[in-house]
């Protein structure tokens, strides 16, 4: 038989630590020995000091049935691979004479099998007495790093290792020594960081899997796993189990720092680590697992309490800042200028625990506390206005963003801004100052990790204090502090809003009275015009008629001509009047709405152009059309210019047809903006095969005066459209136009259906 050495070192080469495959280092430490399983209970894999364990070398294992090996071990981990529940409980074990603790997990569709040797005579540990000890710990701890520093306290009573660490990472997996217990004679590492790189990302990874490591001794010498050269599997992932062989580029760190041992539990709080519990001794330590499994709990202990305990100081924050919200909430909606309303927002810096404030409102900037100079302030605006994509936008490191940052951290490291409708009119910031810290590291944090040669890397190995001053950051925004500054901002942006309306109603009530103004004295202009214009117009055609019937034979062809021009002026002039007349009283809704048959009205209206249009065999081609609520002679009127505009620009020396169609339609994004949305309105089309129009020229149709042609050509003052569509208006409608050059015109008519 063939074996296969399945262990990694020495054939990996690595260019930085990420790339290291720890979870599958195909070897194990000494103080155990290792089995796995497939699911008919063959062995795939030992490790090559089995024979401690069985008495027999790795060709008389591999391949066999454990249940051909030791019956009774096959039958306890049978019954545990058939309960399927994990982790499983460990058992004690008699092989070759020696006793072991035997730990099994699953990997894969493999079961993995480890023997530990028993370590000395284990204390009895009382399950009660940890769990009361821990309630008393609970009790007395003041604050989150008070209980870890009760907690590093007890584990160490517990364990007996030299040192005790509680590690608390940063959004980045920086480490910082949150708490510490150690022995009078070992220096203190409270408060030193760590660099992310002391424990990679795969690392981190191995923690969430496998909550817990122990290091027996940092000298020992791996036991590579061994498997047949058929073996289907070429390597076993050993990321859950207890003896797995560590990097030697952590072996080495752990040296140069003097460590002989280590045992570590991995803080898990929401699926993410949160921290590490990590106990050191300076010789070689084993620590059976009934002990590390109580420290194991210990951890379980601090993580149930970990979020409880951020939760209550969030909720201290959330406390204190919900009362300066209340209070600047009873001021906002309090009615008086902004400016004097501002001196009462007393609570404007404590809501966000800000160190300043500024609040731009219409354009003007309020500032509070302890603010850069309002020149900056109004360049960061700006920049805020046209930079942030959202309504809301906040940093601890605002150099990070803003390049003027760093002329700003004195007071404005960091910002909490939100808009208030118009970001170039309405925002606010919260501003906070500079925290400058120095961070002390447990050596360079640059200098992690070094490369010695070509594919071969070595940790860092010194550890003395290196400090680094750290700029332009500010403390991190509470989640309370975040959440008051939005609920201000909303009401303030609802206060701002409604004086905006307020505003524009008062503008509007004013601009009405202007206008009722203007209504009146165009009602005088209208009754000079009905009145005082048209008998001097009437006058002047009677004696021009006059004239020329008494005086016709004895007056010159030129003054006849003349007498012509006059009559024509004044009669056009008259037609001028009467449409200025009847546009002024388009829009008149004194009269009152009734049920009108357009059909009707329609027939009327051909009954005026009857004669003209026999003549000139014009057809009126119409769908049977609605009933609809309107003031019949605004109607008439309505198709009367209409039908008389088809006639007035029919094409010569072709045969006109004037066709009128009506559907029902509801209003949506494709009818005319002025339309209700969902509301269902009367189309009516009516459409001509005349000279038509080009249609770019459709909107300005409907202008007062405006003409297409020239007086010349077709005679009309350009009032007709336009007392068409102050006629629709009228009636909450709308009308709209569209035409070809040549081929005709097209007027599409909306009427509401009551």
């Amino acid at each position: 038989m063939n074996l296969r050495d399945v262990s990694i070192q020495g054939k990996v080469t690595l260019t930085n630590c990420e790339s290291e495959p720890i979870h599958i280092p195909g070897a194990i430490q000494p103080h155990g020995v290792l089995i796995a399983l497939d699911e008919q209970g063959s062995i795939l894999f030992c490790s090559a000091n089995c024979h401690k364990a069985f008495d027999k070398d790795p060709k008389a294992i591999l391949k066999q049935k454990l249940s051909d090996l030791d019956p009774s071990l096959e039958a306890q981990i049978s019954a545990i691979i058939n309960q399927d529940r994990w982790p499983a409980t460990p058992f004690e074990y008699h092989g070759n004479n020696e006793p072991w603790t035997v730990l099994v997990h699953q990997s894969g569709d493999l079961f993995i099998v480890e023997l530990e040797a028993r370590a000395g005579n284990a204390a009895p540990l009382d399950l009660f007495d940890q769990t009361h000890e821990f309630v008393r710990v609970i009790e007395r701890s003041r604050s989150l790093r008070d209980l870890c520093q009760r907690i590093a306290e007890q584990t160490r009573r517990l364990s007996g290792y030299d040192r005790v660490m509680i590690y608390k990472f940063d959004r980045d997996y920086n480490g910082q020594v949150f708490a510490e217990s150690r022995k009078e004679t070992v220096e203190p590492f409270l408060d030193l960081h760590y660099p992310h790189t002391d424990i990679p990302a795969q690392a981190r990874e191995l923690y969430l899997r496998n909550p817990m490591r122990m290091i027996a001794d940092v000298n020992y010498e791996m036991v590579p796993l061994l498997t047949t050269e058929d073996c289907g599997h070429t390597t076993l992932d050993l990321g859950e189990a207890s003896l797995r062989s560590v990097s030697p580029i952590h072996i080495q760190y752990l040296k140069n720092m003097g460590v002989g041992a280590t045992l570590t539990v991995s803080l898990i709080t929401e699926g993410k680590l949160w921290g590490l519990i990590t106990c050191h001794h300076y010789s070689a330590k084993i620590l059976d697992i009934r002990t590390r499994n109580a420290v194991l709990l210990q951890g379980h202990f601090l993580t149930s309490q970990i979020k409880v305990r951020e939760v209550a100081e969030e909720y201290e924050v959330h406390r204190v800042v919900e009362a300066h919200l209340q209070q600047l909430l009873h001021v906002i909606p309090q009615d008086g200028d902004f400016h004097i309303k501002f001196e009462s927002f007393s609570s404007l810096l404590g809501v966000a625990n800000a160190s300043g404030a500024a609040i731009l409102h219409n354009g003007k900037v309020y500032t509070r506390g302890l603010v850069p100079s309002n020149d900056k302030i109004q360049q960061l605006f700006n920049w805020l206005a046209s930079t942030v994509k959202g309504m809301v936008f906040s940093t601890t490191h605002l150099v990070e963003h803003y390049l003027e940052g760093d002329k700003l951290s004195k007071f404005a490291a960091g910002i909490i801004y939100h808009k208030l409708g118009n970001p170039k009119r309405d925002a606010v910031i919260w501003f906070r100052e500079e925290m400058e810290q120095t961070i002390n590291w447990a050596g360079d944090p640059n200098d992690a990790v070094k490369k010695v040669k070509e594919h071969q890397l070595t940790p860092r190995s010194s550890f003395a204090i290196f400090k680094e001053q750290v700029r332009y950051y500010c403390r991190d925004w509470k989640i309370s502090e975040l959440n008051a500054a939005t609920r201000f901002a909303s009401a303030l942006q609802n206060q701002f809003h409604l004086e905006y309306l307020l505003l524009e109603e008062a503008q509007q009530r004013l601009l009405n009275e202007k206008l009722t103004k203007a209504n009146k004295e165009l009602a005088n202009i209208n009754w000079i015009t009905s009145h005082d214009l048209k008998e001097p117009l009437r006058k002047i055609l009677i004696f021009t008629s006059k004239v020329m019937m008494e005086e016709g034979k004895q007056l010159s062809d030129t003054i006849i001509n003349s007498l012509n021009r006059i009559e024509k002026s004044a009669l056009r002039m008259q037609m001028l009047v009467n449409d200025i007349t009847t546009y002024t009283f388009a829009d008149d809704k004194q009269h009152t709405l009734v049920t009108t048959d357009l059909n009707t009205i329609l027939a009327e209206v051909i009954a005026v152009f009857e004669e003209e249009m026999d003549h000139l065999g014009i057809r009126v081609v119409a769908d049977p059309l609605p009933h609809v609520r309107a003031m019949p002679f605004q109607m008439r009127q309505l198709f009367n210019n209409l039908i008389g505009n088809a006639i007035k620009f029919a094409q010569k020396g072709k045969p006109l047809v004037i066709t009128i169609q009506t559907e029902e339609i509801t209003a949506s994004s494709v009818t005319p903006a002025m339309l209700t949305q969902g509301k269902v309105y009367h189309l009516i089309e009516i459409s001509d095969n005349g000279i038509g129009f080009d249609s770019k020229y459709s909107d300005k149709l409907f202008d007062i005066f405006y003409r297409l042609h020239d007086q010349q050509s077709y005679s009309g003052t350009g009032m007709g459209l336009a007392i068409c569509k102050r006629i629709v208006e009228n009636h909450d409608g709308a009308i709209i136009a569209d035409g070809q050059t040549g081929v005709g015109a097209s007027f599409q008519i909306f009427l509401p259906k009551y």
